[in-house]
């Protein structure tokens, strides 16, 4: 240990620095005794020679390759400092050496990850802004360190393990929702397929059916939505839509046992709310896409009877809400316009050919499934009446169409849904529902009343085509 005082110490290496500076030669004898003084006094007592050596180990370390884990291992001392001071200046060593060598840059970043877990959260900035730096320097290598925090290991944990990996899973998912969003938008993640996004997506494609709803639901809304190459103009958000409705195909094997007998919709809800949210809310794919596999997989009578009422509410909704979305889509964009054939290009337009026509002719008879589960349910309370109404104007247009003929078993339904009287206990946004209902059906089922002709009469000789209606709200 240097007996000498601080003062003097602190005089001493100084001189030593602008002496090194001064030589021309990089690879000297002088300098290297620098670095090798810097080194050393990374494990001084006193913290402002501590803090001289993060400054300025970055100057020599590029120089001598025979101390460059001296150094390294130097600064990383210096990031576990009981003064904060020196750990803060150690995270910055750490981002210049990557600076000065690229090669350290995975490292480093890894040893920057699990300092995300400092219960310091002022150095946690400065952790967080070391960390955006090096994604800066090489976005595709930083990304792969960080996802491999995020994918779970194929091998088991014990309790313990799991543990620290979930918590830091979690501090890493924050991250990349929070401060590195900005650089992952603007700079990192701008092309489809290029090597950091191609990294970050497929990665985080691969984490989402291992994870939990919490983290998933980080995953799909806060880091991938948002990302420029998730717009509607590229193909990610099929992908993503593919994957998400792969994984609810997967869960509703798990929730509806093959014998027949009752089911739920347990498991596959987190994953069907998160491809609600890519097609309908946030638009990144066709609803299309989504519409087809609940017409596919949740509106057969056989499905919808094995459900509890709550969950027959849930898929009611959610029909009524993804077929409201197919209908905002095709009147936004023209069949024949420049977004037209962007989204036929990527495979997510439905709009034309004989794709939307079969869904435009499953639409009555899905009616016909639905509107008899909501006259079934006997909890009052649970009816949906305005999605009702979306399905009342989705029949009315449907109607209007030529050659189209309404169903006598939807013309019945509808009948008994106008009878079916207002519960007392309702609220008052559910009663202005069930008499927007009403009206609505009255609107329809008019010229069937007036023409003297019966519900067969009308389903069988000609078109049953009710007035317009105006479009209504789906938030029930």
């Amino acid at each position: 240990m240097d007996s000498r005082n601080l003062a003097e110490q602190e005089k001493d290496i100084r001189d030593l620095l602008r002496r090194a500076e001064r030589t021309p030669v990089k690879t000297s004898a002088l300098r290297k005794d620098t670095l090798k003084r810097l080194i050393d006094l990374a494990h001084s007592s006193h913290p402002s020679l501590k803090i001289i050596a993060a400054t300025n180990i970055k100057l020599f370390i590029r120089d001598f390759p025979d101390l460059e884990d001296d150094a390294i291992n130097a600064v990383y001392d210096l990031c576990e400092d009981p003064v904060s001071s020196v750990r803060i200046k150690g995270y910055s060593a750490i981002v210049d050496v990557s600076r000065e060598q690229q090669k350290w840059v995975k490292r480093n970043a890894d040893v920057l990850v699990q300092l995300l877990q400092s219960d310091d959260l002022e150095e946690v900035t400065f952790v967080k802004r070391a960390l955006t730096q090096h994604l800066d320097m090489d976005p595709t290598v930083t990304l792969g360190v960080i996802c491999d925090q995020i994918v779970p290991p194929d091998e088991p944990l014990d309790e313990e393990e799991q543990a620290i990996r979930d918590k830091l899973r979690s501090l890493v998912l924050a991250f990349l929702a929070g401060e590195a969003k900005r650089s992952l938008v603007e700079r990192h993640a701008i092309t489809p397929d290029s090597p950091a996004e191609q990294n970050l997506v497929m990665n985080l494609f691969k984490a989402i059916p291992r994870l939990s709803q919490k983290d998933a639901d980080v995953i799909v809304k806060d880091i991938l939505a948002p990302l420029p190459s998730f717009k509607p103009t590229f193909a990610r958000g099929k992908e993503l839509l593919d994957l998400l409705l792969a994984q609810a195909r997967a869960t509703l094997k798990a929730d509806l046992p093959s014998g027949g007998e009752e089911g739920t919709l347990r498991h596959a809800r987190h994953y069907l709310d998160l491809a609600s949210f890519i097609a309908v809310d946030a638009r990144l794919a066709h609803p299309s896409h989504l519409l087809r596999f609940y017409y596919s997989n949740l509106t057969p009578k056989l499905v919808l009877g094995r459900l509890p009422e709550d969950d027959q509410a849930y898929v009611f909704r959610n029909v009524a809400a993804i077929f409201t979305a197919c209908e905002e889509f095709k009147a936004s964009v023209p069949p024949t316009g420049p977004a037209a054939n962007v989204a036929r290009q990527h495979g997510s337009s439905a709009d034309t050919g004989n794709d939307d026509a079969a869904l435009r002719k499953q639409f009555l008879d899905i009616c016909s499934v639905l509107l008899q589960v909501f006259i079934d349910m006997q909890s009052s309370s649970l009816r949906p009446w305005t999605a009702c109404n979306t399905l009342i104007q989705g029949v009315s247009r449907r109607t209007q169409e030529p050659r189209v003929q309404m169903p006598a078993n939807v013309v019945s339904s509808l009948r008994r849904i106008e009878a079916i009287p207002i519960p007392e206990e309702a609220s008052t946004g559910d009663i202005a529902a069930q008499e927007q209902a009403r009206s609505a059906i009255r609107l329809l089922l008019e010229p069937i009343k007036s023409s003297g002709a019966s519900t067969t009469e009308a389903t069988t000789s000609a078109p049953v085509a009710g007035k317009p209606m105006k479009p209504m709200g789906i938030n029930s």
